[in-house]
């Protein structure tokens, strides 16, 4: 009985160290796939930065900064996104 009890044991591990890999794995393309989207808002501001308009156009302008400031928030979410998927990253490798 002990015996199966520690083939299943051994099994199970071994599972589990497949599912913590996989995941690891799955963390890394998330974190690819949000640095693509943080490189891609980026360069959106470069170029609204290469289109600014002048200070006397008025409404050109305020569109310029609403945009600005909506990419840049959307960056400063995708980096709280990525900072959650390095910490699962760590836990994962804490856990094998």
């Amino acid at each position: 009985m002990t015996k199966k009890k520690n083939e299943d044991n051994e099994l199970f591990e071994k599972l589990l160290e497949l599912n913590i890999k996989y995941a690891i794995e799955d963390s890394n393309i998330n974190m690819r796939m949000i640095d693509n989207r943080i490189k891609s808002y980026q360069t959106l501001i470069g170029h609204l930065e290469d289109n600014k308009p002048f200070f006397f156009q008025k409404k050109k302008l305020i569109e310029y900064n609403n945009k600005k400031e909506e990419y840049e928030n959307k960056i400063s979410e995708l980096y709280a996104q990525l900072g959650g998927e390095y910490d699962l990253i760590e836990k994962l490798y804490s856990d094998i």
